[in-house]
């Protein structure tokens, strides 16, 4: 889902008029991969009107659909009308015998049907030759045989070379021999043979949309996309090259391109099978348009409650979508229709809807929410390789004063190659530095070093990337002040550029001076202590005095700190 191909995907095709069209004829809903109402079509027609092509055409229609049993009930049924130098049927017949791997009877039933027409009827060949490609299906960015065992290239190309000598004008036959030399790596010879079928009179779009398929699977995407184009410019109303283009926007990440195509493609085809409603609903998804993915599935609701994916995809989207209570109440029906298929995701939006519940008043049970919330995004956040799960745990667990995990989650963040965001290291400076005053067993205060030093540390990027943000500053003063004894911290002077950074910043806003009292009365008595103890400097311990008084003139403790006595160093 992740892949990242840099192309120039052209552009103008999303705006395309889309025509109304007529109900497809059997053969384009094959095209379209919509077996089962091709082979209804098929069927109806072979029973109204009886003759041996009507027949074939319905066996071959199961044929192509996948169901070789239901296709050779057709055929048998065809071969007392088949002529006498045209044996359709019995060819059909014997297809179906190749198509199931079963070569013994599959070849000696061909080589019959071949001795019958004198190796000399067109069709016959043909349609021999097509059934040694396996049947090429394009589809969702794909073109592959249908029954892979049976593909033989060679053996297609020979039989179709031998149908082209009989019939030099046939635009189908050159189309197989397309999908026969893509089958024997020359694809080069395969969109030349399609580019004669073209020639020939073939539906122009259906070449197009084949010689698209071919570029694509050569990852040739810009050719591919051209050709996708010319496919609706020769037939607006051409619904397989929509669903190609649909599923190539998937293919490079441009999911809202992806999701207009299929769109299209839907509104074109009429096509409302369940598998194609869900995959317009999961390209809404990531295309972020998440109310219309939740308004395809209540609009397709009939079509599509038999799949429990759509209450995980519906799901998801009301998680994106803060509708937290119908998020929980879609993806619990999921988990509890399909256990089996659940991924890591399902947790992910799981817990992100439980921690988005609001709890006005009762922080209690905006508590346990936000707890139940961050079980589930710990099940996910291992396997997320694209949003940092660890991220919001922390959020929560530093809110929750539960520090240790805090630490712990922006850990394994980094372990996951997650880059920290300046809110993440703030709240890992932070339980750092909270998690530094440590009791011994008799409960007596023990400075933790290393965690101020790695407090010290993260609060330092994140003063980098916000320098203005004035706790930054106050934490990193008092993560190397606190490290120490009170003369220690003085006499190495590690504190003091931050301490008088943050008076700097603080001390001429009467709201923040009310708000930093504390701190700063601790930052100016470190900066008095050390211009008394280190510099020895009276002229500097003095001017630091008289801002602290002027600020607090009330304070006792400044109060008691008088001038220094005359001749003292």
């Amino acid at each position: 889902m992740n892949t990242q191909l840099t192309i120039l995907l052209l552009s103008g095709l999303a705006g395309t008029a889309l025509a109304q069209t007529p109900t497809p004829d059997p053969n384009t809903l094959m095209n379209l991969g919509r077996f089962e109402e091709a082979t209804q079509l098929l069927s109806r027609n072979a029973q109204q009107s009886p003759s041996a092509q009507t027949i074939f055409d319905a066996g071959y229609g199961y044929l192509r659909a996948g169901k070789p049993d239901s296709a050779r009930i057709w055929f048998e049924k065809g071969i007392a009308m088949d002529e006498k130098r045209t044996p359709l049927n019995e060819m059909g017949d014997a297809i179906t015998y190749l198509v199931k791997n079963d070569p013994a009877n599959a070849e000696p039933k061909l080589a019959e049907v071949v001795k019958k027409s004198k190796g000399k009827n067109a069709d016959i060949l043909y349609r021999i030759g097509e059934a040694y490609t396996g049947y090429l299906t394009p589809g969702n960015g794909s073109i592959k045989p249908l029954y892979a065992k049976v593909v033989n290239a060679a053996t297609a190309i020979d039989y179709l070379n031998r149908a082209t000598e009989r019939d030099k004008k046939n635009p189908a036959i050159q189309l197989a021999l397309g999908d026969a030399y893509y089958l024997n790596k020359d694809a080069g010879t395969a969109v030349t043979r399609y580019e004669s079928a073209l020639e020939l009179g073939m539906d122009p779009s259906r070449v197009y949309q084949r010689i698209g398929d071919i570029y694509w699977q050569g990852r040739n995407l810009n050719l591919a996309v051209e050709n996708y184009k010319k496919a609706i410019e020769a037939n607006a109303s051409y619904a397989a090259a929509y669903n190609q283009l649909a599923e190539l926007y998937f293919l490079v990440n441009r999911y809202k391109e992806a999701a207009t195509y299929i769109d299209q493609y839907v509104n074109v085809s009429k096509d409302k099978r369940q598998e194609t409603l869900l995959r317009q609903a999961q390209f809404h998804f990531l295309a972020k348009d998440y109310q219309r993915t939740v308004n395809l599935i209540d609009s397709n609701r009939t079509a599509l409650a038999q799949n429990p994916i759509v209450y995980r995809i519906e799901g998801w989207a009301y998680s994106s979508l803060k509708e937290p209570q119908k998020a929980i109440q879609n993806i619990s029906t999921f988990l509890e229709k399909a256990p089996e298929k659940v991924m890591p995701d399902d947790y992910k939006y799981l817990g992100l809807a439980y921690m988005g519940i609001e709890n006005p008043g009762s922080d209690s049970l905006k508590a346990v929410n936000d707890s139940i919330g961050v079980t589930y995004l710990a099940k996910a956040a291992p396997f997320d390789t694209t949003e940092n799960l660890y991220s919001d745990m922390a959020k929560y667990y530093y809110r929750a004063k539960k520090h240790p995990e805090a630490v712990a989650a922006l850990d394994s963040a980094a372990k996951h190659n997650f880059k920290a965001d300046v809110q993440d290291l703030f709240r890992y400076g932070m339980s750092n530095y909270t998690l530094g005053f440590q009791r011994d067993s008799l409960g007596k205060l023990v400075r933790d070093t290393v965690r101020f030093a790695q407090a010290d540390s993260a609060l330092a990027l994140a003063q980098k990337a916000s320098p203005d943000y004035a706790p930054t500053v106050l934490y990193r003063a008092k993560a190397n002040y606190y490290a120490y004894t009170p003369e220690e911290a003085v006499r190495n002077g590690k504190a003091k550029p931050y301490f008088e950074q943050f008076i700097a910043m603080v001390s001429d806003k009467e709201d923040e001076r009310n708000r930093y009292k504390k701190d700063l009365l601790l930052a100016f008595k470190y900066l008095i202590s050390y211009n008394e103890l280190v510099t020895k400097d009276d002229t500097a311990r003095t001017e630091w005095l008289t801002k602290a008084k002027a600020l607090f003139p009330d304070n006792q403790e400044l109060a008691k700190i008088g001038a220094p006595v005359a001749g003292e160093q």
